[in-house]
């Protein structure tokens, strides 16, 4: 007897110990993603532009519409633009708020994967993996200290799913499920159901039990739910916009983008060369999470995967990160590997330690053979000698049981992605940061000087860095156009990329320059341009 409880208390301690040290190496996970946000400038154009309409929103109390540069924003749907300013008016306008979101919409959606995993009928021990195994995969490791929709847009499509998965769908978890399809519809618009329709007509398929008439209709009423909290907004935002603004948001934004009219059109193959770096580091193994599901628990996991895939696929425009949303699938079918096979066929901490001295080297040969100056001075050649030294460390390890290695793993990745990024890409950060010339701008608007942005590539960059209130004029590059802006306002200033003005200034010493993404920035009195030259009758 005594050595049945004595056997019963070690194996308790044991589940006690392993869920302690999944919890430990997940939150520090978490907080290696909440660093890499916190320690980098926000970076134009996306995350600068995203910030930046919250702030005109902020500005001009329009909460309902979203603006850019003065003018109705139709291309996204608010609720990173609320959360923006739901922690502004707890802590007063700050930068760290924003690059908080998405660490926290990461952390959401762990919750719910690991919900899902329990849900699914796997262990707890085995379910802790799949958080895990999400939150050292690459990609998702990138985005979630990043300032977009797409990481906020999975964990919403996660909280739908969730309540989905097994028991009685009663009216409790269809309100929870529609609240959270609305707020990923209000996160990304309809191209949420691009993930989220293969997996709700297949349900069939995948779930253990049927839903049952009462459950067909409180799936339906989660759906009415969700579409009426979009159309709550969208409707009212389509009257307060105008006319095109509306075209654009109840229409452009969803059919349009199907369409090859569209920005990043793609092949239709386009996505197929990314997924081993999508799946990173868990792309390095024997193969054995793609099996074939057999079991109805990993069907779920497989039609998450390939019918928003092949969905995706066909669709014209393409950005790796619209994928996003796919990769909780992915992190189930490996967790599921992990929990059949010899951890030794699976893992290979070695390919991983390879892979990253790999991505040294290039670096290395890019910082020392770099076709330009430009180039050469974007990453640090001691965090490159950092990133290796900790792949040799890597390479040594040896791993015992599945559990311990995906830990082990999960780690050299998120340890070798905080060392990219903050160590050996340092000297890029610098490069995206706008706050120099923003403050610039900032003392131009204070000053009532007029500014104009000159060429493409501007979307409202400025604004928030430096807390302007009145839109930039944008000009198209013609010189016409420059030259009638400075019969308008002879005394105002020009702002563009150097390549564009370089070979108008007249007088450099009147030119203030920056580094900005590629090249350089240049922020001149309109006056210091040699127009005359290109227009002879811009004499003004």
């Amino acid at each position: 007897m005594i050595t049945t409880r004595r056997l019963s208390h070690t194996l308790s301690l044991l589940q006690w110990e392993a869920r302690y040290r999944d919890t430990f190496v997940i939150a520090l996970l978490w907080a290696m993603a909440l660093a890499s946000a916190l320690a980098r400038p926000l970076t134009p154009i996306d995350e600068t532009r995203y910030v930046s309409v919250a702030w005109e929103m902020w500005n001009a109390h329009a909460f309902w519409l979203p603006l850019m540069n003065g003018e109705a924003y139709a291309d996204k749907p608010p609720l990173l633009f609320w959360l923006i300013q739901s922690g502004w008016s707890l802590f007063g306008v700050n930068d760290w708020w924003p690059k908080l979101i998405s660490p926290l919409a990461s952390l959401v959606a762990m919750m719910h994967l690991y919900r899902i995993a329990r849900r699914l009928g796997y262990a707890g021990s085995q379910a802790r993996l799949a958080p895990m195994v999400l939150s050292a995969m690459l990609m998702w490791s990138l985005y979630s200290s990043a300032l977009m929709f797409d990481v906020l847009l999975s964990a919403c499509l996660l909280g739908t799913i969730s309540p989905l998965i097994a028991g009685v769908f009663t009216l409790r978890k269809a309100s929870i499920s529609g609240i959270w399809l609305g707020l990923a519809l209000l996160a990304k618009g309809p191209a949420a159901f691009v993930t989220l329709a293969p997996i709700l007509l297949t349900i069939p398929l995948w779930r253990a039990t049927p839903l049952g008439q009462s459950g067909r209709r409180h799936l339906a009423l989660a759906l009415m739910l969700g579409f009426a909290m979009l159309l709550a907004w969208a409707l009212p935002a389509a009257w307060i916009g105008g006319r095109d603004y509306a075209q654009d948001l109840l229409w452009g934004q969803s059919v349009n983008r199907l369409q090859h009219a569209m920005a990043h059109a793609r092949p239709t193959w386009w996505y197929l060369p990314w997924l081993p770096l999508l799946a990173f580091p868990w792309s390095l193994s024997s193969g054995a999470w793609w099996r074939l599901p057999t079991y109805r628990h990993q069907r779920l996991a497989w039609i998450w995967l390939a019918g928003p895939l092949l969905a995706f696929s066909l669709i014209s425009g393409k950005q790796i990160h619209y994928l996003m949303p796919l990769l909780p699938a992915l992190a189930l079918l490996v967790m599921d590997g992990l929990g059949r096979v010899d951890p030794r066929q699976v893992l290979r901490p070695r390919l991983a330690a390879a892979a990253i001295v790999v991505l040294g080297v290039v670096a290395l040969g890019l910082g020392v053979f770099g076709a330009d100056a430009v180039t050469r001075s974007m990453v640090s050649p001691f965090g490159i000698l950092v990133l290796i030294a900790f792949a040799v460390i890597l390479w040594r390890q040896r791993w015992h049981g599945g559990a311990e290695a995906a830990r082990g793993l999960a780690l050299g990745t998120g340890i070798a992605v905080l060392i990219a990024t903050q160590l050996m890409l340092a000297p890029l950060w610098s490069r995206y940061d706008v706050s120099a010339a923003s403050q610039l701008l900032a003392r131009l608007e204070l000053d009532g000087v007029p500014v104009a942005f000159n060429g493409d590539g501007y979307q409202a960059t400025f604004q928030f860095a430096g807390r302007l209130k009145k839109p930039l004029v944008t000009l198209s590059g013609d010189p016409a156009e420059l030259c009638e802006f400075r019969h308008r306002a002879p005394d105002g200033w020009i702002v563009g990329r150097d390549r564009d003005l370089r070979s108008l200034i007249a007088n450099d010493g009147a030119a203030h320059v920056f580094d900005y993404r590629g090249g350089k920035l240049d922020i001149v009195p309109v006056r210091a341009l040699a127009l005359d030259s290109r227009i002879p009758a811009c004499d003004g």
